[in-house]
């Protein structure tokens, strides 16, 4: 409030200092520069909005660099650095939820539910040797999508990659690049440096040496920085988040008159589909019949469906701006393949117009509304009659009325409630927000805290798996089944439980799995590369040739003599199996 009453007086000085000497051009300019100081002053910290809790619910999965805390400081290094075109601060609350709902819905799409700090295909199948990471580029029919791994690498000691390198843009129009060999420090045939490479990385896959260029200089200040170390953006938690905003911010499709970035889509013309259109509306927008991404964009359509629903929104943005969208959307919710769960809930939607009329008699208010709702939600007349003895709180639609039902409290303490005291929108439309019994409410809206919601004690879903993310050491990131799973996995058994501690092991700690598995680990007793001793262990756990359990990149063989033929073939085959087979603990 004080700073508001600073801000006030400061007006008051401006429009002094511009008496009567103002001109058009002038007057436009200062009244910007109000709207942005007082957005800045009204507008809620974004995370605030999107609380840790709320991050974890929408994306479970998410995996470094994609954490809470480096989405955070990418938003507030970005509205520092730039104050005049900040991200997530709309002038009202619910436009600030509506952009992270687009946002979080798109950036989950692009990076496989930030699980994908790095392109798949260009280096999905990744090694690390003596702390540089080397990736193995690759065509698709050549890449197992389950294990990532390269059966035929797309480089060699002869044939080079040129995937990404524009080398004619050199800086300060792009990072100097040029066509790349496989690198012999991997001490494996088909890699290359990642360091060297400009494949997609980040919230928003950023590609291409002129615009990793861009994106650094936009980011760090420097052009050097991404330039000098591309890898960056797949391990630095900020800069994974932060190209995703600048892309966000910055990118135009179409370089017109009209061309909108994703930010603007969302603040001027709401509209999701202008989003979508933005980043991939030359593939998803429409997109080829019966092709991969006529399936991917009701991936992307889900995506943002959870999001908005855990955060919050009042409603669907539109959908227009992208050809086929709303086609893609009618049929994943109503049994095409694949289907939107999560966007069941909001089948109907449509861009919201809202006008509001205030008359005072005692004190009324009537609101009509043409919104983003489900279909069949009726207009609705909600009035307020207020006395000096009482208040009461009636409201009505057509004929139904809304007072003792549930409603989502968000505002609060993330519980629901039938006080009356329910925002305009819920009583707008009743059958989407809210319920007759406080079990209901709760499960669609808070079944991440259920037992908090209902003030009951949850049972769990005993003899099950589950990951325990609530710890922080590596060697507490294990699978448990003692019942005290949170209820969002409860009421998602399928999605995050598992019969086994393998099971669940492999799907949630893959990189922590001998930590995991404890003392059942046993491994498979094929044989791996240990590349430090360059010679063939088993993976087992105990004595030689024993190595201890192979990580989930290690590639794996039924004997020595496969594993040396397949991966040390530099050295002499009787030597390395022998070596092999006899080494010493």
């Amino acid at each position: 409030l004080n700073s508001f009453h600073s801000f006030k007086q400061q007006i008051y000085t401006d429009i002094t200092k511009l008496n009567m000497t103002l001109n058009t051009k002038s007057f436009v300019a200062w009244l910007l520069a109000v709207n942005c100081q007082m957005q800045h002053i009204t507008s809620t910290d974004p995370c605030t909005l999107l609380t840790e809790a709320e991050f974890n619910a929408v994306a479970p999965s998410a995996t470094a660099p994609y954490t809470y805390a480096g989405l955070c400081t990418a938003i507030t290094d970005w509205n520092t650095d730039n104050p005049s075109n900040q991200i997530f601060m709309g002038t009202t609350e619910m436009e600030q939820r509506h952009e992270l709902a687009a946002f979080l819905g798109n950036t989950l799409h692009e990076s496989g539910g930030f699980a994908a700090a790095r392109e798949y295909l260009m280096c999905g199948d990744n090694i690390e040797v003596s702390g540089v990471t080397y990736c193995k580029p690759c065509a698709s029919e050549n890449f197992d999508w389950t294990t990532r791994k390269c059966s035929s690498s797309l480089v060699s000691d002869v044939v080079s990659t040129t995937d990404y390198c524009a080398a004619t843009n050199t800086p300060p129009d792009g990072c100097t690049c040029q066509a790349e060999l496989q690198d012999p420090a991997a001490l494996q045939a088909g890699y290359v440096a990642a360091d060297k490479l400009f494949f997609g990385r980040g919230a928003i896959q950023l590609s291409w040496n002129y615009n990793y260029i861009d994106a650094s200089l936009a980011i760090t200040g420097d052009a050097n920085t991404f330039c000098a170390s591309p890898d960056l953006v797949a391990t630095n938690e900020s800069y994974a988040w932060g190209v995703g905003i600048w892309f966000w911010m910055s990118h135009l499709k179409d370089l017109n008159s009209v061309a909108k970035s994703s930010h603007d889509s969302i603040l001027t013309d709401a509209n999701f589909g202008g989003t979508v259109y933005n980043i991939n509306g030359g593939l998803e927008c429409p997109p080829a019949s019966g092709s991969y991404h006529a399936t991917s964009i009701k991936e992307r359509l889900n995506q943002y469906c959870k999001a908005a629903s855990e955060l919050s929104v009042d409603a669907l943005l539109g959908l227009d701006d992208c050809g086929g969208l709303q086609t893609a959307f009618d049929e994943c919710t109503t049994g095409g393949t694949p289907a939107c769960p999560d966007c069941v809930a909001w089948v109907g939607v449509t861009t919201s117009t809202t006008t509001s009329t205030t008359t005072s008699t005692t004190t009324s208010t009537t609101t009509t509304a043409t919104s983003t709702t489900p279909a069949a939600t009726p207009t609705t007349t909600s009035s307020t009659t207020t006395t000096s003895a009482s208040s009461t709180t009636t409201s009505t639609t057509q004929g139904q009325t809304t007072s003792g039902l549930f409603f989502p409290d968000w505002v609060s303490d993330n519980t629901c409630k039938n006080d009356g005291s329910e925002p305009t929108y819920m009583q707008l439309n009743p059958q989407g927000w809210m319920f007759q019994d406080l079990i209901s409410c709760c499960t669609r809206f808070f079944n991440w805290r259920l037992s908090e919601c209902t003030g009951t004690t949850s049972t769990g879903s005993s003899g099950l798996y589950y990951p325990n993310w609530s710890l922080e050491s590596s060697t507490e990131h294990i699978c448990l089944n003692d019942g005290n799973e949170p209820d969002y996995m409860i009421y998602n058994p399928s999605l995050y439980m598992s019969s086994d501690l393998e099971t669940c092991c492999k799907k949630y700690y893959s990189w922590n799995y001998e930590a995991c598995m404890g003392s059942t680990a046993t491994g498979s007793s094929e044989w791996y590369v240990d590349w430090n001793l360059s010679i063939c262990v088993q993976d087992c756990v105990g004595s030689a040739p024993c190595g201890g359990l192979a990580e989930t990149w290690d590639s794996l063989y039924t004997s020595a003599a496969a594993c040396c033929s397949g991966k040390l073939s530099w050295v002499d085959a009787d030597t390395c199996v022998s070596e092999s087979e006899g080494l010493s603990p």
